[in-house]
């Protein structure tokens, strides 16, 4: 689950040592910049097994998932589910997050989170193959307005 779209709850029940407060705070206050009136246009494609694993009480994972349907409804925001039963060979074991500055596609730059670091990748192969990637992920999930009902069924499945 992106860091920017988790409650308070979860962030807690998923960070590990002694610096939980700290760390939770860290979180909490990046995202902050989506609560903007000039905040960044964000897309996500989640998969539904991340919905699905309990992570906390099934009250913190009730939470988290009413938390996203409600910023799946912003402008801004686009959230998609990637079925456990999609019909095709792209997986989402893939965690990447484009960023693009501008509106030019050469300012993109891909950020992937490793266990121990973070790699920055800015090639233009590069570039051009996690963009298809994106395309074949989004073609494979399900529509905005679907992803979040099935967002809101897992919810109540959480009572």
């Amino acid at each position: 689950m992106p860091g920017i779209l988790q409650t308070e709850p979860y962030i807690r029940a998923i960070i590990e040592g002694d610096d939980v407060d700290r760390q939770t705070a860290v979180r909490l206050d990046r995202q902050k910049v989506i609560d903007r009136p000039d905040g960044p246009e964000l897309n996500f494609i989640l998969s539904e097994s991340a919905l699905r694993r309990d992570l906390g009480d099934r009250a913190t994972m009730r939470e988290q998932l009413s938390h996203i349907a409600t910023l799946a409804n912003r402008p801004n925001i686009t959230i998609q589910v990637f079925p456990l039963d999609a019909q095709t060979y792209v997986t989402s074991s893939y965690n990447f997050i484009t960023l693009r500055f501008g509106q030019e596609v050469a300012s993109d730059v891909v950020y992937l989170e490793t266990f121990t670091d973070a790699d920055y990748l800015d090639s233009p192969e590069a570039i051009r193959a996690y963009n298809r990637l994106w395309g074949r992920l989004q073609a494979a999930a399900l529509g905005p307005a679907e992803s979040r009902r099935l967002i809101l069924r897992i919810a109540d499945e959480m009572k």
